[in-house]
């Protein structure tokens, strides 16, 4: 399973084999990522999904 957001600066993926959910978050030189509030929640709610597929 994976899951991206902000144009592509931020990935979430599963990893079941492993049972470990990684995720990456990249952006020019000291920019941060940034997410609006519907972003985040949706980010929480695929966290929350991976976590229970662990």
């Amino acid at each position: 399973m994976k899951y991206i957001d902000a144009d592509g600066d931020l990935t979430l993926e599963l990893d079941t084999a492993s049972e470990v959910i990684r995720l990456k978050c990249v952006s020019t030189f000291d920019s941060p990522v940034e997410l609006t509030a519907d972003a985040a929640r949706e980010l929480a709610q695929q966290l929350l999904r991976m976590a229970d597929e662990c």
